[in-house]
């Protein structure tokens, strides 16, 4: 699924691609609190991505690249070189390579170990004779281009810390969950996270203009005001702007809980921001919002209408902070 229609996917850029297996499949690898846990698929797919640069010259060595239980994260370079392929055409290559070792493993297993509620296609297993493969992947595999700075960094941190990410949330389920209704100050939310924090005593919201200068009194009043929210408490804010953004972090430093206002809702595949996993998995966050997940994306001016509305309501509902 490409987002840009009219971009050229020749052009020599890294490229970050996400690959989802198709449900009901043997899983690629195993997740456990140390990180992941290879078998004997893992092993066979690093085998072919690490090499796969060696027959398609027009690109450099996929690195880096994670083999996670339902999908596969992985950095592709297009080398600027006249004979190149398409990003299409590499992951199209590298799907087909990566179905052919899969269903070689599996039928190569013991009959022990195999999973007798699974039926495996004959053809599946087939390398000529005019048979076709089966490819394990979803056709809806996911592309970003890096053209900022700093972008290529942040996906290789965030390929490299994806298998703690998905223990956290294997380990700590229950604050990984949508809930599809929560009433709150007199309205029906939308949440997603640890609902109990709406039963702690002391709840806060707090709304800051992003034009307050750093380190001006009203700055630092309102960050050590929200350093006094303790364990016992949470802030509720949009967290958007940059006081708003230190005041919760000094709730967080403080033991505090966060409570965050999304003007978005929350699709069935919405999950919380790297940054804010940790919280999560501590059921120290909860993500409220007034509206539902929509089809289309909301526009700017909606996106900001929506955050005054519900840190208003929340404001006028509850004390505020007092600096």
């Amino acid at each position: 699924m490409f987002r840009l229609k009219d971009f050229d996917y020749k052009s020599p850029f890294f490229y970050m691609a996400t690959l989802k297996r198709i449900k009901g499949l043997e899983p690629f690898s195993q997740i456990g609190p140390h990180g992941l846990v290879e078998n004997d698929i893992t092993r066979a797919f690093v085998d072919v991505l690490r090499s796969f640069h060696v027959k398609w010259q027009c690109i450099e060595e996929i690195s880096p690249f994670i083999v996670m239980p339902d999908h596969i994260h992985m950095i592709v370079k297009i080398k600027d070189v006249a004979k190149r392929k398409s990003l299409p055409v590499i992951v199209w290559q590298v799907t087909r390579e990566l179905s052919k070792e899969y269903w070689r493993v599996v039928k190569g297993r013991s009959p022990s170990k195999q999973n007798p509620n699974r039926t495996y296609p004959q053809d599946s297993f087939a390398e000529g004779g005019g048979a076709r493969l089966q490819n394990i992947f979803a056709s809806d595999w996911h592309d970003w281009i890096v053209k900022k700075t700093g972008q290529l960094a942040a996906f290789r941190r965030y390929i490299r810390e994806n298998p703690a990410r998905a223990w956290a949330r294997k380990a700590n389920a229950q604050f990984f969950r949508r809930v599809e209704a929560v009433e709150f100050l007199g309205r029906r939310w939308f949440a997603y996270g640890n609902p109990d924090i709406l039963n702690l005593p002391a709840l806060t919201p707090f709304k800051e203009h992003r034009a307050t200068p750093e380190g001006s009194d009203k700055w630092n009043a309102a960050v050590a005001a929200a350093s006094r929210i303790g364990p016992g408490g949470a802030g509720i804010s949009t967290f958007m702007s940059p006081l708003e953004k230190a005041g919760g972090n000094a709730i967080a430093k403080a033991g505090g809980r966060l409570i965050v206002l999304s003007p978005e809702g929350f699709g069935p595949h919405w999950h919380p921001p790297r940054d804010k996993e940790r919280f999560c998995a501590a059921g120290r966050m909860l993500f409220l919002s007034l509206y539902e997940a929509e089809a289309r994306q909301p526009t700017r001016k909606e996106l900001y209408e929506r955050c005054h509305e519900m840190i208003d309501h929340a404001m006028s509902s509850l004390p505020g902070i007092e600096a």
